[in-house]
């Protein structure tokens, strides 16, 4: 009897087939990585070569839309579907002998594997539905660690290389309305670049030339930044932010010494209605990220730090509660004689308004007058922006050099792009001296009384009234 007329052989061989199966049955929710699925391309991209590198094809995919489509936002939040179950094959009628009925028994063992499974991931399945349901409930109220996590299985989901595969820091900034994300790239020197030699399944992949490679690697690294970028701006499900950025780190050894070095080798920014409404498969990644004004490491092949655009101090605890003073103020307010805490927080409005339609940011901090910083100002644009340190500095007497002095220290200790020093009286010849060709700004009291007006605030200046009322 042939195979074709034996129906205990085809139930032996479809049983076998129902074993594989039910062994390689798993389910992968919205908190693990995810494989790329579905052909022999996606094959390629998901390591094809796992001990050899990974292909042109594998990064010019990196950006296809069927790895960074839909779902996106809330839908993320969608407990992913079970996977298809093996069909539990059908028995003959008929049993034909002792070796049928040990196959029946066979069968009937796998039936209540496969139940038992089946219901272990139901569980599973259901235990996901509900923990994505209270991470929804919570980003509706704005708890920044559940935006996190949205934000984190926004990139999880999205399939990627096991190789460029790494975890991800978020860091959202509710009052800035910007969302900071600092994601790893693999050590480039670990990365290799191959092409297979022949068409057949079995053929060996070869090294591509060092210019292809040094070009693979720039897509990869410019790929990746725009690829959070492009999943953030996207999943932002509750308008959260307006703008979005992306710092890129990476371990690497000094070529000159061997010794382990780290740091941040790229680093993009840009509003988040630019980034939602890319047609991301249909770009060129370096064109993009250059189109940004992204900044990156000079080279691939001898990596260097670079000073990100924007980085977010999260240990920093002491910024205090923004006021609105200048509406409790009337035009006569002698700004020399005011409270010196309410004038650091128009100080703070006035940088507002000068600048908030830009989207900079300005935080006043906890009072303390010897701690060398009064407010921090963030300003996202790639190309002025960065840190600012402000000092607001209500005098009535001159201010001299040694404050220009210990604001250029602040600075640097700060890390800070700029300091900005604002008085309500004047600076001497040897503070503006000393400024000079330093990244520091003297706005004296004329001046500051010119920007208040520019603003509609006719506020006034007089030192003598204050100097008579005895302000300290």
């Amino acid at each position: 009897m042939t195979y074709r007329d034996d129906p205990w052989k085809k139930f032996r061989y479809a049983l076998e087939s129902f074993e594989r199966d039910l062994k390689a049955l798993n389910y992968v929710g919205a908190f693990e990585a995810h494989e790329p699925t579905g052909g022999r391309f996606d094959r390629l991209f998901s390591d094809f070569f796992p001990s050899s590198g990974i292909t042109p094809e594998n990064v010019a995919s990196l950006l296809a839309a069927r790895f960074v489509g839909p779902p996106h936002g809330f839908d993320l939040l969608q407990p992913v579907p079970l996977p298809d179950v093996p069909k539990i094959p059908a028995r003959p009628a008929q049993l034909a002998g002792q070796y049928d009925t040990w196959i029946v028994e066979k069968a009937e063992k796998l039936e209540r594997q496969f139940l038992a499974r089946f219901e272990q991931l139901s569980q599973q399945f259901q235990s996901e539905t509900d923990a994505l349901e209270k991470i929804r409930q919570r980003c509706v109220l704005e708890d920044p660690e559940a935006v996190i996590k949205l934000m984190d299985i926004a990139l999880r989901r999205h399939p990627l290389p096991k190789l460029l595969r790494r975890p991800a820091e978020y860091h959202p900034d509710f009052s800035a309305r910007l969302f900071l994300a600092t994601i790893e790239v693999p050590n480039f020197a670990n990365i290799s670049i191959v092409r297979k030699r022949g068409s057949s399944w079995n053929a060996k992949p070869q090294l591509v030339s060092a210019t292809e490679r040094k070009r693979c690697l720039e897509a990869i690294l410019y790929a990746l930044a725009i690829r959070a970028a492009y999943l953030i701006a996207n999943s932002d499900a509750g308008n959260w932010f307006d703008t979005i950025a992306v710092n890129v780190k990476q371990h690497w050894n000094d070529p000159t010494t061997g010794a382990p070095r780290d740091g941040l080798i790229a680093s993009l920014q840009a509003m988040k209605s630019e980034l939602a409404t890319l047609q991301i498969s249909s770009l060129e990644p370096k064109a993009c990220f250059r189109h940004f004004k992204g900044i990156s490491t000079p080279s691939v092949d001898q990596v260097a730090p670079i000073r990100p655009i924007f980085v977010m101090d999260t240990a920093d605890d002491r910024v205090v509660k923004n006021r609105d003073v200048a509406e409790q103020m009337n035009e006569e307010t002698n700004l020399a004689a005011m409270p010196w805490e309410d004038f650091e927080q128009l100080v703070r409005q006035l940088f507002e308004w000068e600048f908030g339609r830009n989207g900079v940011e300005v935080k006043v901090t906890r009072a303390s007058r010897d701690r060398g910083v009064d407010a921090i100002m963030f300003d996202p644009d790639p190309l002025r922006g960065g840190k600012f340190v402000l000092q607001a500095k209500r005098y009535t007497r001159t201010v001299d050099v040694a404050a220009v002095r210990d604001l250029y220290g602040t600075i640097v200790n700060e890390g800070a792009n700029r300091g900005i020093l604002v008085t309500t009286a004047s600076y001497g010849p040897d503070a503006y001296e000393f400024a000079k060709n330093k990244p520091i700004s003297l706005v004296d009291g004329p001046n500051l009384i010119a920007i208040l007006k520019r603003h509609g605030r006719a506020f006034r200046i007089d030192l003598d009234e204050a100097r008579r009322l005895n302000v300290q």
